[in-house]
Formats: structure tokens, sequence, C-alpha cells
């Protein structure tokens, strides 16, 4: 701008338009009426300006510092607990060419009708009853040490690829944040193994934050049972294994691979 704008200190911007002097009687309430008289006022307002200009801060609408929220961590496996990395690559390779599979049948629009009727994608109790029959309402008996009359096991349908091709996605979602409550309350069980991996299968990628946040959450659950097995020979330790590798690797959560 013009020599006396910075009354003799450093300029530290390159002037880029040609300006007149501001006049010492320049009004500024009036609107400029062309594009000089715009800079004009424009160069008015800069040396309105302070230099240094300081403010008080109310310290009571400054937000506390919130609660650091720990990260939760998968508990380790014991020794010889944990897959080798050969057997990580087949499971993989055979979880892979499953999803292939259901990829190819269901963009041939020839999926098989289930054999049964399924319950609505909302019906939580409904959906309990499909997948373990009356196991858990028998299992929460026991647990609760009932002396009521327990009724006879009816067995629960498994997750055959007829049944899960015809749930649709919400439903799929909901299903493995059921079946992660129904672990949290009794534990893991060979017919839930299937059915997590049935419904891992079918889960579609990209992951949305809630699936992932759900399936983050049953492989950690998977790992801390895992680590309380008493011997490397548990039957459920196979099936705890392909659901944490499958979880790690294939839905690429490697902060929890083994």
């Amino acid at each position: 701008m013009d020599s006396d704008s910075d009354n003799g200190d450093e300029c530290l911007l390159t002037q880029a338009l040609p300006v007149s002097n501001v006049p010492k009687n320049y009004d500024p309430s009036v609107p400029p009426a062309s594009a000089e008289e715009y800079l004009r006022h424009v160069v008015w307002e800069a040396r309105q300006c302070k230099e240094i200009v300081t403010v008080e801060v109310d310290k009571n609408r400054i937000k506390k510092q919130g609660a650091v929220i720990k990260k939760q961590l998968k508990a380790c496996a014991p020794t010889g607990y944990a897959p080798s990395p050969q057997t990580q690559r087949d499971l993989l390779a055979d979880f892979s060419k499953l999803r292939s599979e259901i990829a190819t049948l269901r963009s041939s629009n020839q999926i098989p009708k289930p054999p049964v009727s399924l319950p609505g994608s909302k019906k939580r109790e409904e959906w309990c009853r499909f997948c373990f029959g009356n196991s858990f309402q028998l299992a929460l008996l026991n647990k609760s040490n009932s002396s009521s009359a327990k009724p006879e096991l009816v067995q629960g349908h498994p997750p055959l690829l007829s049944i899960v091709l015809n749930i649709k996605q919400k439903g799929i979602e909901n299903l493995l944040e059921w079946h992660a409550q129904w672990l949290e309350v009794l534990g893991f069980s060979k017919p839930q193994g299937q059915w997590f991996y049935a419904l891992l299968a079918c889960l579609e990628k990209p992951l949305t934050p809630e699936s992932c946040s759900q399936i983050r959450h049953i492989a950690r659950m998977c790992a801390k049972i895992r680590a309380s097995l008493d011997t490397a020979d548990h039957p459920d330790l196979a099936q705890l294994n392909v659901i944490i590798c499958i979880v790690a690797r294939y839905f690429n959560q490697e902060d929890l691979a083994d």
C-alpha cells in the first residue's frame, strides 16, 4: 500500500494493487462506489486494527479434559494355544473360498429357500430359540440353580447356507450383536461357534463402524475364553482360534492377531 500507511514501520506484505492515500476527512460510513473506494476502505479498516490484541479468557467456559478411555487389549494366548502361521493361512484360504461361493450364489439369484420359516430380523428371543432350541433356557436355569422342573432339551437349527443366505445384512449384524450378548452370559459352545463362522462368512465388506466394533468385541471375548481353558486339547480351542483369526486377519483387525 502507499508509503504513509505504515507510519515508518517495516512493511510485512507486498502491495498488490495501487491505492491512493486515505484523506483525513474520510467517512467510512459512506458505501464505496468504485473498486478504488473499496480498496481505500480496506486500507482504512486495516489502520483501525491494533498491532497487539489480547483477550481475557473465561476459565469457567473452558471444557474440562474428558476421561481417558483405556484401549481394550486382547488376552494373550497361553503357550501352545495359538494356531501356527501356516494353520492360519489354511483356514483363511478356506474362509475366502466359502465367501466366494456365497458371492456367486448371491449374484446368480439362485439362493435356495430355507428349510424352515425364519424369525423376523428384530425378534431377538425367537432367534435365540431358533439357533439354540431351549438349551439357552436350560443353561440359564442350571446357572441359577433353580429347583423348578426343567423341560426336555430341544435342539436348535444349524447355520445352513440355505438359512444364512436368506438373512438380510441388517439381520446378520443384529445376530452378531445378539450372539455376542449370549456369549457373555453363558460362555462358548460348539453350536455358537458354527453360527459365528457362518455369520462372519456372510458379513459384507467394507464393515460399518458398528459391525467393526462388534466383531472386535467378539474376538476379544473369544481370546479371553481361550486364555481360561485348562488344556490345549480343549474341544472349544479350534473354533475359538478360527474366530479370532478371521476377525484379525480377514477383516484387517491386525492388533487382535496371534
